[in-house]
């Protein structure tokens, strides 16, 4: 995705109704998580960010209790919990789908991409109760299709809602199931990412990249103009030629090309003539920016700025005991994330067809081995 400022400039301060295909519009055009995506992907301290925040997020898992399958796809929770914990970390938003059995139990729950669910028209109430999943909003595949829009119901676990739902769909081969929205501000239709304040630095870091890369690969570096009297023929100006080629490479230096000029002349210059086509490259140009920039993301991720860049004056002559001490900061940092989506958790499997008696805990990284032995382990009941 070739981005630029434009594409950051006025995003999704501005959510608004698209009466043309009945959802509320993530950004101006639509795309505000595919332009988030994109410039995660290119800024190598937004990257690095997202995955120390998916990881405090994630911890050690579920531990045992989250082996169990959770889909058709073979995944278990725990690995759904470890890809909700990565677009969470991204978005500050989750939307996970959940399948229903007969017997109207949980059988399965999947993390649908950010980048493809858009929040339906609201009714008369001004409740939205539905969601549009499509794989296409960027136009990549070609025009948008609205055949393609795949709608499901907002995540409710009353057994009455689902019934009615099941009804409107025909019969439950035909119920498409519920999705939830787990996002950090419920009073928004899309909560705003980490990222969204610090935008522009990402995109400086991708330029920044992007000027040395092409500085390096496209500047004249240690390139010479010979200038010489004109050749008598082409034999003679291809045998000057290969001279040169053979005298290229450090294995050849000290060898020495003779010229013998066309004529007698004091002014060897005018015999031949070297200079130099050397450009100044100047790959600190953007040293500063790349800085603050690196500062700002990691502030704006709340992610301490000694687990982005070791390479930090202070860190030098300390143990690992710091770092370690900067990790757990993180780790209570996100206490708050954690919660949400244990809650969420837990929420979903008191009614998935696989009980588990104990609630969910994410396992802290932090906790020796012999007080995480005392901790009780949940049970799986078949049933």
């Amino acid at each position: 995705m070739k981005l630029s400022f434009t594409h950051i400039k006025n995003s999704i301060l501005s959510i608004k109704k698209d009466k043309r295909k009945d959802v509320f519009n993530w950004g101006l055009d639509n795309l505000y998580p595919q332009l988030v995506e994109g410039l995660i992907n290119q800024s190598v301290t937004s990257k690095l960010c997202v995955d120390k925040v998916a990881k405090a997020i994630y911890g050690k898992s579920f531990g045992d209790a989250g082996d169990i399958i959770v889909n058709r796809d073979g995944e278990t929770l725990n690995e759904v919990l470890r890809l909700t914990a990565r677009d969470y970390a991204k978005y500050n938003n989750v939307f996970l789908h959940i399948g229903y059995n007969g017997e109207l139990e949980i059988k399965s729950i999947k993390l649908i991409p950010v980048t493809n669910v858009r929040t339906f028209k609201d009714d008369d109430t001004g409740y939205s109760g539905k969601y549009v999943v499509y794989n296409n909003w960027d136009k990549s595949k070609g025009k948008i299709d609205e055949k393609g829009f795949k709608m499901y119901d907002r995540f409710n676990p009353i057994k009455k809602v689902i019934e009615s739902q099941i009804e409107k769909a025909g019969n439950i081969t035909k119920y498409k199931g519920q999705i939830l929205h787990i996002q950090k501000e419920s009073s928004t239709v899309y909560s705003l990412p980490d990222l969204n304040p610090v935008l522009s630095e990402a995109l400086l870091e991708k330029n920044s990249a992007t000027f040395r890369s092409r500085g390096a690969e496209k500047g004249f570096l240690n390139t010479k103009l010979m200038v010489v009297q004109p050749f008598s023929s082409d034999d003679e100006r291809y045998d000057f030629k290969q001279a040169l080629d053979d005298l290229q490479g450090p294995q050849n230096a000290g060898n020495v090309l003779l010229l013998e000029a066309s004529n007698v002349s004091d002014d060897l210059d005018s015999q031949v003539k070297l200079e130099d086509l050397s450009s100044k490259y100047n790959d600190k140009l953007f040293e500063y920016s790349d800085v603050q920039a690196r500062k700002n993301i990691s502030l704006a991720f709340g992610v301490p700025l000694g687990l982005v860049d070791v390479s930090e004056a202070s860190l030098f002559g300390n143990s690992g005991e710091l770092l370690k001490q900067m990790k757990q900061m993180l780790w209570e940092s996100k206490e708050e994330e954690r919660d949400m989506l244990e809650s969420a958790f837990n929420k979903l499997m008191k009614n998935y067809s696989e009980q588990i008696t104990a609630p969910l805990e994410i396992v802290s990284p932090f906790k020796d081995d012999t007080t995480e032995g005392e901790t009780q382990e949940p049970q799986i009941i078949n049933g």
